[in-house]
């Protein structure tokens, strides 16, 4: 065993509420102190949920980019040089750099790493896709320049694995699968818990299908109004409850309250905002709705059949999330009336407190967290 500490810095561009940050934080809830010193690193933080967290475990947290930059464009060109800076005066060469990336333009971050002399170069694939055409050649053109710049790859999925790592990596599938995990005691259903919230919300008679993302067009919110207008026509009583905000230059919030307007079912659409109170929500809706036009691998579909919740998802999303029967997938070629008569069906699925196939299947965070320790020990020899 080495006779100091491995320093791990966690990186991510816009630290706020999703995905990626339910990562982080389940990491730096769970590693041995003992083993690891753990830095967080972003471009911006946009929440303060987590701080108090951090600083009881003594976690620095470093923020290149203190004021907040919708822009990703600008976030870019001022995170770019404050994380040279960073690279020159805070770390050394034997530091292990975890890069949490959607997208290869982030690569460039890798680069700087690399040329800084950063021995151990993770690269860790959370999505498969990006939105706009722009986005998509843009990831291209990096993928050609700066896919070689990690040393190492962990992915959360096949397909984030094909969005962004080398095809030799992928082919030989030389990178490593981190399970998006969850903690499965928190979210496991409870039936008296389900009533309490249902009755703190006054939700007691509505049939009530949740959605919890980030408010943009992977999301694809627009086509979920569409569905529920369907669902309100058959079942008038239901509500359809929208937990996030919106993640960009854009007011999409706006623009989807002024859509429920528009098809007539803005009181049955309920704006609930962010929420760190996510798993016992999932304990009182009914049905979770995903119709994402891409996905790496959502941690919300973990925590939704965690907490037993049937769960209706567009075929985009990648199969590997079916872990339990709860999962059911539609096309985004169905009509808004086919995902409303399915979606109605599934509300009606008995939900049992069981979350054996979750962690048979590694996907309870205390082993994942265990796994990452062992990885990180291995890289940090290989290079030392």
């Amino acid at each position: 065993m080495q006779n100091k500490k491995v320093k791990v810095v966690l990186f991510e561009d816009k630290f706020g509420l999703g995905g990626i940050e339910t990562f982080i934080t389940n990491v730096i809830l769970r590693i041995d102190y003992n083993l690891f010193d753990i830095e967080l690193v972003v471009v911006n933080k946009v929440t303060d949920q987590y701080d108090s967290l951090f600083e009881s475990l003594g976690v620095k947290v470093k923020v290149l980019v203190p004021k907040e930059e919708l822009d990703p464009i600008k976030r870019f060109s001022k995170g770019l040089p404050a994380f040279k800076k960073y690279l020159r005066t805070n770390i050394s060469r034997d530091t292990i750099i975890h890069f949490n990336l959607s997208d290869s333009i982030d690569l460039l971050y890798v680069y700087l790493a690399k040329k800084r002399g950063i021995k151990v170069r993770i690269v860790h694939s959370h999505n498969s896709s990006a939105t706009s055409s722009l986005k998509k050649v843009a990831h291209k053109v990096g993928m050609i320049f700066l896919s070689a710049t990690p040393n190492y790859y962990f992915a959360c999925s096949r397909l984030a694995a094909e969005w962004l790592f080398p095809k030799k990596v992928c082919k030989y599938k030389k990178y490593f699968f981190i399970r998006n995990a969850v903690d499965t005691q928190k979210y496991k259903f409870d039936i008296a818990k389900r009533k309490k919230i249902r009755k703190q919300y006054k939700w007691n008679d509505n049939l009530i299908f949740g959605e919890v993302g980030r408010f943009n067009k992977q999301k694809n919110h627009l086509f979920l109004l569409r569905i529920f207008k369907e669902v309100v026509r058959l079942k008038p009583n239901s509500l359809l409850v929208l937990v996030g905000a919106k993640d960009g230059i854009y007011d999409i919030d706006e623009e989807l309250k002024a859509f429920s307007k528009k098809l007539g079912i803005e009181k049955n659409v309920l704006f609930f905002g962010k929420s760190s109170k996510v798993a016992d929500l999932l304990q009182a809706f009914d049905i979770f709705m995903l119709p994402s036009l891409y996905e790496g691998l959502p941690f919300v579909l973990v925590e939704s059949q965690a907490a037993s919740l049937p769960s209706l998802v567009s075929s985009t999303v990648t199969n590997e999330i079916k872990l339990t029967k709860y999962i059911r997938f539609e096309s985004l070629k169905s009509s808004p009336k086919e995902w409303a008569d399915t979606a109605i069906k599934l509300a009606s699925m008995t939900r049992a407190p069981d979350n054996v196939a979750l962690v048979k299947e590694g996907y309870d965070v205390s082993s994942m967290v265990k796994d990452l320790e062992k990885l990180y020990l291995k890289f940090y020899r290989e290079n030392n």
